[in-house]
């Protein structure tokens, strides 16, 4: 009998320490024979506030200049940069010569369109190229993952790719609980995604990250237990084997 009590317990401590963990893949009821569909189209659209440059090409050079302005950098005297537009509370931003264009709402490829139509529309510019480019628009990363601030350097980040932008999360980094603050209408909007989950992460309104987005990955039970006084040593398997010797040997004394 204490011979079967002993063999039971270590049984049941090498195969609590030896589980495997089931929550650190992505995705993993992914069905490799059915296509992927996500909620929106996720383009990246101004909003107010945001920061955008325009550059305008023309075969004529002073036109050139006209439409592209450009603001000398304190730090280095000669040298300049790209002019940053800022979109108004009104959604529009003022352009050279063409004044108030409405920008809000609209892509970075619909900007340089209407900035185009106008000007040919106008007779200001008969062969326009007009670039627009994301001026200082990024979003953040928190807690157990690479945290800092990510720039918007194209025009659909995923939710993935946005975690590998910030390096992956951690191990210790809780996968099914990824939160994501959004300001939607003056209100911050939190979204809940769980990365092991394909339809989780698929069908959220936060699988493609919009601008000034914050991610912020949680911390695991493991992780949590750390700060406190007994941090992970009653999960070891050190533990469980002192906690069988213990128990064996007052089951003894007591049987005496």
């Amino acid at each position: 009998m204490k011979k079967f009590l002993f063999l039971f317990l270590l049984g049941a401590a090498l195969l609590t320490s030896c589980k495997t963990p089931q929550d650190i893949a992505y995705l993993q009821d992914v069905d490799m024979n059915k296509p992927i569909r996500t909620q929106t189209d996720g383009t990246i659209r101004f909003q107010k506030g945001d920061k955008l440059s325009i550059f305008v090409h023309s075969r004529d050079e002073q036109l050139m200049q006209l439409f592209n302005l450009s603001r000398v950098n304190a730090g280095n005297v000669g040298t300049s940069q790209v002019y940053a537009y800022t979109v108004d509370k009104d959604g529009t931003i003022d352009f050279p010569v063409l004044g108030a264009v409405q920008v809000d709402g609209l892509t970075r490829t619909e900007v340089a369109q209407a900035i185009k139509q106008r000007l040919i529309n106008e007779n200001l510019c008969k062969d326009p190229v007009v670039t627009v480019t994301f001026h200082d628009m990024n979003f953040s990363v928190l807690g157990n993952a690479g945290a800092g601030v990510k720039p918007i350097t194209k025009d659909k980040i995923t939710l993935l790719e946005a975690i590998a932008m910030a390096s992956d999360l951690q191990i210790d980094g809780l996968r099914k609980n990824v939160l994501v603050l959004r300001q939607e209408g003056g209100h911050q909007v939190p979204y809940r995604v769980d990365l092991t989950s394909s339809e989780s992460v698929y069908n959220s309104p936060a699988y493609y990250i919009h601008q000034n987005d914050v991610i912020y990955v949680e911390p695991n039970d493991k992780y949590k237990r750390n700060s406190t006084v007994m941090s992970n040593s009653a999960y070891t398997p050190a533990f469980w084997m002192s906690l069988a010797s213990f128990i064996t040997t007052m089951a003894l004394i007591f049987v005496k």
